[in-house]
């Protein structure tokens, strides 16, 4: 289905231009000649049939920046379309080094594994920070760019943009910021398929940003020519920038063991996420927070009696009443202790203790006790 969907977003791009009435453009305002620098036909690889070769757009004046690799399956002339040629022009004279490469078709992912490290290897003559690398990929190209970036062995690439398209992604780098922009007049099957990767990411706690483009065609940087299409431009370009800056990285690395454990939480891998969760207590054992979530993990687990023990310690620490109070009662009710748990939940104000949790299953047992009931009674 995703793959379907993927080739009809291509199709679409092709008609979108071989059914314009003028020639097909980059529906941004051209910039100045003297903001850019070309260099045409680098080779970067080879194969046993041709060299592979890229045009690298560079910002005038700039002794390094971040790059912008255009992932497109199109070789030679081709990968000069009107379409890239303006993205790369544009991308350029904001700050931001364009790469079109030779991406031959069928071979694109292999040919992507010899581009990477030949711009990392050989940063410093085309002007690129070689630790602030990123990606875009639209519509069809889209099918192959985003697992291909999303495998950690792709650790060279620091931030994705990925345009109107769908792919079957495994699993999401947590150290990979991704840009996914959405279409809102494209087809409904493209844009479910968008919104379930979109939704299935932020479940994984991966750092995906999707941004919305509501009177959008498919292709609309050559359809749509009005202000909220070059903001989206904008904000790509801004988003590449911010994405791949040292401290933004340097971010993501420092929070990447707790935002993997709040994931694998997400995922229900709950022995999984207690051991991790284990790990940074050990190292920051006086954050309450942390320590919360590594409660949370062991009663997810059903370790009911440690959860309930870490819980215990977190008493008079400023936590939320509900937020601490429920998780307690709900351990120490599987621990065996209805006592324990009825004094979790008198401890939560009665405004801030839901309804509902007077139906739970887990409390199925002391139900019809008076002092259970009582905890629901108007006061």
């Amino acid at each position: 289905m995703i793959r379907s969907i993927a080739l009809v977003s291509a199709l679409c791009l092709s008609a979108a231009v071989a059914g314009a009435q003028t020639p097909p453009r980059f529906l941004y305002p051209a910039p100045a000649a003297d903001t850019f620098v070309v260099t045409q036909d680098v080779q970067y690889g080879a194969s046993a049939e041709t060299a592979l070769k890229m045009d690298v757009f560079r910002p005038k004046g700039a002794a390094t920046a971040p790059a912008l690799i255009f992932f497109n399956r199109a070789a030679g002339a081709d990968r000069r379309h009107p379409f890239y040629l303006g993205w790369a022009q544009t991308t350029a004279s904001k700050g931001v080094v364009a790469i079109l490469p030779d991406l031959r078709n069928g071979s694109e992912a292999q040919d992507f594994t010899l581009l990477v490290p030949y711009l990392t290897q050989h940063a410093s003559e085309l002007g690129i920070d070689p630790n602030a690398i990123a990606v875009y990929a639209g519509s069809g190209n889209v099918f192959t760019a985003f697992p291909t970036v999303e495998d950690p062995k792709m650790s060279a690439i620091k931030a994705a943009v990925m345009y109107y398209g769908s792919a079957q992604v495994k699993e999401f780098r947590r150290d990979l910021p991704v840009l996914y922009v959405r279409a809102g007049l494209d087809r409904p099957e493209v844009n479910q398929a968008i919104t379930a990767i979109a939704t299935r990411a932020v479940s994984d706690n991966a750092p995906i940003t999707l941004l919305n483009h509501p009177t959008g065609y498919h292709a609309f940087e050559m359809r749509n020519d009005d202000e909220a299409t070059r903001a989206i431009i904008d904000q790509t370009i801004s988003f590449v920038k911010q994405a791949t800056a040292a401290s933004y990285q340097a971010a993501l690395r420092i929070g990447l063991q707790e935002a993997t454990a709040a994931g694998l939480i997400q995922a229900g891998n709950f022995a999984e996420a207690a051991k991790t969760y284990a790990s940074l207590v050990a190292s920051r054992p006086d954050e309450p927070t942390l320590r919360l979530a590594y409660g949370e993990a062991l009663l997810g687990d059903k370790q009911f009696e440690t959860a309930c023990t870490e819980f215990e310690k977190l008493k008079g620490k400023g936590l939320g009443y509900r937020d601490l109070g429920l998780p307690a009662a709900r351990a120490c009710m599987q621990k065996g202790d209805p006592e324990a748990a009825i004094a979790w939940l008198r401890s939560i104000p009665q405004r801030f203790l839901p309804p509902s949790v007077a139906k739970e299953p887990v409390f199925a047992s002391i139900q019809e006790r008076p002092d259970f009931q009582a905890l629901f009674q108007p006061r």
